[in-house]
Order: structure tokens, then sequence, then C-alpha cells
């Protein structure tokens, strides 16, 4: 889903009427990974003050950047595991309008068995209607020319948190007394909507999926749950690309090719955009490849680029290996989700945003950090001089030293 249609479904929870909320669902988790309460309510039944909190909630699962906070699922099909449900229980919940409790019960059950969190937290479930305008072509929304109807289900999963300790004043009693201490509802941490909303229309091959912390995603929950395959944290991605340019490049890193391999990134990204509408940009490994190409990497190092691509980002050998660093120091802050090791591979895809440079190139060594624009990395070049390796900056007029103009 593209940053318009993301705000389009998210602009329903803008307002606590015509917002077309059908039913709210709910599971309350404690710690013990026990239910402590379920419930299940029309969402205009609920007061007008209590739909405003809930409603804020919504619009947080669905906040956040595309490609890092909010991720394009892609189905799999073919599962060999039989005691897998994934699609097919999303949707069940889906048709039912959430009224199957049986099927709510499942997917509360499998949550409580993936989720990984050590606390108290609340599973909530909508299900909500979209009478989808029609647009014109300059973008201009016809009231009167409805194309479809868009029904989903949003899942928003938010940590249980005790509200802290300390006196207050009781109107009824009139008197100063010690607060209760509640598990008050934090916001979202995880979620999801589905089916997604392409092309502003139903698509039921994929889910959008929000994690609130881009550098950590919930693999069991994706897999075991709802049936997608896990990708890279955008943290992981980045660092991951950082080493794979390096291990390629080998003695072949010299400024003028990583610099080079950046700008073509760059060049990349806008074409790709030119050519989707504004779309996320995502890099395959043919794409990198051809990033490579252009920016002068030699044959040589060439060859080892499909089998650097595949080992650095293959999702198995890196939670194989994350699992053997874990060192669990207290037994209560242990979940199995934890050492979940993926099983639904698809070709890994990097967020281009996670890899290229989009606002500035940063230049580091011990003694100083440089900052380029990505648009005027020209610069900027290294040349010897006197037989010392230099990097070359132009001088404006508009040069300042910590904010105090300077003459070129």
């Amino acid at each position: 889903m593209i940053k318009s249609e993301i705000n389009e479904i998210k602009s329903l929870f803008d307002s606590v009427s015509d917002q077309g909320i059908y039913r709210l669902t709910g599971c309350y988790v404690n710690g013990e990974k026990q239910k402590v309460k379920t419930f299940s309510e029309h969402f205009y039944d609920i007061p007008e003050e209590e739909m405003h909190k809930y409603l804020e909630v919504f619009r947080k699962t669905l906040s956040g950047t595309p490609g890092k906070n909010l991720l394009d699922m892609s189905f799999v099909d073919q599962v060999e595991d039989e005691s897998f449900m994934g699609k097919s229980l999303l949707k069940k919940i889906l048709r039912s309008k959430l009224e199957d409790n049986s099927a709510l019960d499942t997917f509360y059950d499998m949550v409580i068995e993936n989720y990984n969190y050590v606390g108290n937290y609340l599973i909530l479930l909508i299900f909500q209607s979209y009478d989808v305008p029609g647009i014109t072509t300059d973008g201009v929304e016809l009231d009167d020319a409805s194309e479809e109807i868009y029904s989903y289900i949003l899942c928003s999963i938010c940590p249980m948190k005790l509200t802290k300790p300390g006196l207050g004043f009781d109107d009824d009693l009139g008197e100063i007394h010690t607060l209760k201490q509640l598990f008050a509802v934090e916001l979202p941490e995880n979620g999801f909507l589905y089916p997604a909303f392409n092309d502003r229309s139903t698509d039921d091959t994929e889910l959008l999926f929000f994690c609130k912390k881009a550098d950590i995603l919930q693999d069991a929950l994706l897999e075991k749950v709802l049936g997608v395959p896990t990708t890279l944290p955008a943290k992981q991605q980045k660092e991951g690309f950082t080493e794979f340019v390096s291990d390629v490049l080998g003695d072949e890193a010299d400024f003028e090719t990583v610099l080079s391999i950046h700008e073509n990134l760059k060049d990349t990204v806008h074409e790709i955009k030119a050519e989707s509408a504004g779309n996320a940009v995502f890099f395959d490994k043919d794409t990198m490849r051809g990033v490579f190409e252009r920016s002068g990497v030699s044959e040589e190092r060439l060859e080892q680029f499909d089998r650097r691509f595949d080992e650095q980002f293959d999702m198995e050998r890196i939670h194989s290996k994350q699992n053997e660093s874990v060192k669990i120091d207290d037994e209560s802050d242990y979940s199995p989700a934890r050492d979940y090791v993926p099983t639904l591979q698809v070709e890994e895809k990097l967020f281009a945003d996670n890899v290229a440079p989009t606002r500035s190139l940063e230049v580091r060594n011990k003694n100083m950090v440089l900052r380029v624009n990505t648009n005027h990395t020209d610069i900027i070049e290294a040349r010897i001089i006197d037989g010392r390796k230099c990097l070359v900056i132009e001088v404006t007029d508009d040069l300042t030293v910590n904010g105090v103009p300077v003459e070129g």
C-alpha cells in the first residue's frame, strides 16, 4: 500500500461519526500468557469518550513510514504444516464480521502462543466497511460515485502498563487518598490490516503489518499466525547492506566506487518511483547487481555478488546466528517465540530507504564527520596532493564554521 492509500483508511478514524466500524472485540492477556478477559460489542454502543481513545489506537496502527513501520506482506500459498491457519483463519474472521467466537478464540490462542512479549497486553480487533468513493483523474473524490465496499479487519496489539503510584483527590469523599494502580492501555506496538487496500481496492493476497519499532519484527506471529514470510527489520537491512558492500568490493572499496554505488542507488530509486507513481521502492538481487555493474565494479568482484547477497540476507542463517548469541539472564524474561526460526522463505528484497541515502551522504573517520547533500555530491572528490590522500571540498560563499560565516 502506498502512503495515500494508508492515509485514506487512517482518515476513517478521525471522527466518531460515520466511521463505519461495526464491531470491536478484544482479549486481555496477562504476563503469564493467560486470557484474563475477552469481550465483543458493537462499536456504536461504546460511550463516545471511549470511542475517541480507541480511534487513537487504530490511527497509530496505521502510522509510520511505509517499508519501515508499515510493511506489505504477501501470503504464502503452499504450507506443509497442517496446524497452520494463516490466511484461512483471517478470512473466516473477516467473513463473520467478528461474530464467530470460535474463530476469535483460535486467533487469540495463536497470538498468545507466538507473540514475543513479556508482560500484560491487549489484542484488539475491529471490523469495518468503507464505501470507497470514486476519484477523478486529478484526484477529486466523487461522493456519489462509489466503486466498491472495502471490508476489513484491523488488529492492534497494545502493551498494558501499571499506572504510577501516588496520591490523588477523591471527589466523593473530598479527601486525599492513595491512587489505585490500574493496568492502562498503551498505544500499539504491533498490528495489521487485512486485506490490503492496494490500488484503492480489496487485495486479499496481502496484508499491511505495523511495527512500532522498525528494528524488531515478530517473526513467529508473522509466519505461524498470519501466514506471511518474515523479512529483515530496517536496522538489519541497513547494517547488512553496509557489510555486504564492503565484502563484495574488498580492495576495490575506494572513495569513487562507493560514492558511485550510492549515487546509482539514488538514481535507481528516482527511476522506479517515476514509473510506479511514487510507490515504495524495493531492491531485489538483480536490481542491486545492476547498480554495482553501472558503478564500475569489476567482474572479478561481481563473482562474489550472488553468493554474498544470499548469505547476507538469508533469514534462516541470520536467525540461527542470532540465537547462538542469545543469553537469557532472567528466565522470567524468556519467550518461546524468541528462538523462532523462519520457515517460509521468499526472495529477500531490501527497502530502498534503508540502504540508499535519501538526504545526506556521510563521510567519517576518527577525527571528523562530514555530511553532504545527496543532490550535490559533486562538490567532494578524492585526490592525491603532495603524496597524501585528501578529500577536496568545493568552498562556496555560504560557508560557516559553528554557525559563523567565513570568507571562502
